[in-house]
């Protein structure tokens, strides 16, 4: 009974903590300087310096043929205004 009482605070008190989902981009609680540090530097081959859109990142990173295809992981956030506002070409 003592357990399930601490599990019942714990989660009153942090349960929208506990929740993996990233933010939605307009969200108030984005640190985008925190998230550009630890954001995946993109490489430099000509799909990514020949960038032209949002779309083009999205379409490639969510679609299961063209992350096989061309080694893309599977984008781990909600789709962002911005992609390389953190994401930058490795030089």
């Amino acid at each position: 009974m003592i357990v399930i009482a601490g599990v019942l605070v714990v989660y009153i008190n942090f349960g929208d903590q506990l929740t993996t989902k990233t933010p939605a981009p307009n969200s108030q609680n984005i640190d985008r300087a925190a998230l550009a540090k630890i954001a995946p530097k993109l490489s430099n081959k000509g799909y990514h310096t020949n960038f032209k859109s949002e779309q083009q990142c999205i379409t490639c990173h969510t679609t299961p043929s063209l992350e096989q295809q061309l080694g893309a992981p599977q984008m781990p956030h909600e789709p962002r205004e911005r992609c390389t506002e953190c994401h930058k070409v490795v030089a």
